[in-house]
């Protein structure tokens, strides 16, 4: 039977651990997370899913900096000593879905592997706080219902793929695969990304947020870089959209946007 594997790193993501976990695990992935030196309680909440779907938690330390290029590097020995048909790269607070109703990622998955694809691109469903709203509770997910479709090149997150597969996940900031072994499925998944729960939580997790050197190297995080705190408000745009029913895996990709919302 098909096994697949969510590798997920987080530094102070105790809102998101629970929702995070709990879904990964009820669609049918086993978990490893790598705890980047958490200070909020992130450790001891995903504590209580060892042995219940989460493999285990390794730690690598804080330096004082975002390093994107730290976490890929711990991934990576995470993903060679698994010996999963798939492996899932994601965020704490993202969450993978498959685009058909009532199936489960892990059975989405499985249907990719039986048609001979080795790889799975999502679509980016970015939820924001609009000015006044505060989402900050354990059920966020089933309340925030703005949403954009963030997509500024095509195909760009590809967040699933065959583990045995001759693909090179070393190069891109953990976004686009590439190699000789990769064939794309045509079918591409969601990807909810719940990006700020409020405007203060905006604020606390990107104002003043440094990035390594060696990220800041290789190019990643420039639309990260100017955030401030004068615009992290979600403004009118067309391409703002808003879903009836949160938790339903129906879209409106009509209009997908080249910018996150603090460039608007």
């Amino acid at each position: 039977m098909l096994k697949a594997l969510a590798v997920v790193c987080v530094r102070n993501e105790a809102v998101h651990m629970r929702r995070c976990l709990r879904d990964l695990i009820g669609d049918g992935l086993d978990v490893f997370l790598i705890d980047n030196d958490s200070t909020d309680g992130s450790t001891e909440i995903a504590s209580e899913f060892l042995g219940h779907g989460l493999l285990g938690i390794e730690r690598i330390p804080w330096t004082g900096a975002f390093s994107l290029s730290d976490q890929l590097r711990a991934k990576r020995r995470i993903i060679a000593d698994a010996d999963h048909d798939w492996i899932v790269h994601t965020d704490a607070d993202e969450w993978l879905c498959s685009p058909v109703e009532g199936q489960s990622l892990l059975g989405g998955i499985r249907e990719a592997d039986a048609a001979g694809y080795t790889c799975i691109n999502f679509h980016e469903i970015v939820f924001v706080p609009l000015p006044g709203d505060d989402f900050l509770a354990d059920d966020y997910a089933s309340r925030m219902s703005t949403y954009y479709f963030f997509q500024p090149v095509y195909p760009r997150l590809n967040r699933a793929w065959k583990r045995t597969a001759d693909i090179d996940s070393s190069r891109s900031s953990g976004h686009r695969l590439a190699g000789d072994g990769l064939r794309l499925y045509p079918q591409d998944f969601f990807l909810r990304h719940y990006i700020a729960l409020s405007e203060g939580h905006a604020r606390s997790k990107y104002v003043g947020r440094k990035f390594s050197d060696e990220d800041i190297a290789k190019g990643w995080h420039d639309n990260r870089r100017i955030i401030t705190a004068e615009n992290l408000h979600v403004k009118q745009m067309p391409g703002l959209m808003r879903t009836p029913e949160p938790l339903r895996h129906r879209f409106d990709l009509s209009t997908p946007l080249k910018t996150h919302f603090w460039q608007w």
